[in-house]
């Protein structure tokens, strides 16, 4: 199976309701990691979004096949969330279990 990291990184605040969509959508584990942006953000952010200092935020993870992609961004884009979220998709190439 062609399976992906999908990655959503979002407000800190908003990383439950995230994590509880994308557990709900795909029955998988999700991982929850917090993160801190030091310096400016993407150019793409608007005025009040941008970061010229820190910036506290989750990283929100699942592995799931690549073709859930587009369902999942769409399930995360309905969530009810009050700012933008910023997602990617990573490739897996493999993975185990050390016991």
């Amino acid at each position: 199976m062609d399976e992906i990291v999908l990655t959503f990184h979002c407000a800190a605040s908003e990383a439950d309701a995230i994590a509880n969509c994308l557990r709900t959508e795909t029955g998988r584990p999700v991982h929850v990691r917090q993160e801190t942006v030091y310096g400016r953000d993407f150019s793409d952010a608007r005025v009040g979004e941008q970061v010229t200092g820190t910036l506290m935020r989750a990283a929100v993870e699942v592995v799931v096949a690549r073709a859930r992609i587009e369902a999942l961004t769409a399930a995360v884009g309905s969530a009810r969330r009050a700012h933008p979220v910023r997602w990617q998709a990573t490739p897996l190439i493999a993975q185990g279990r050390l016991a």
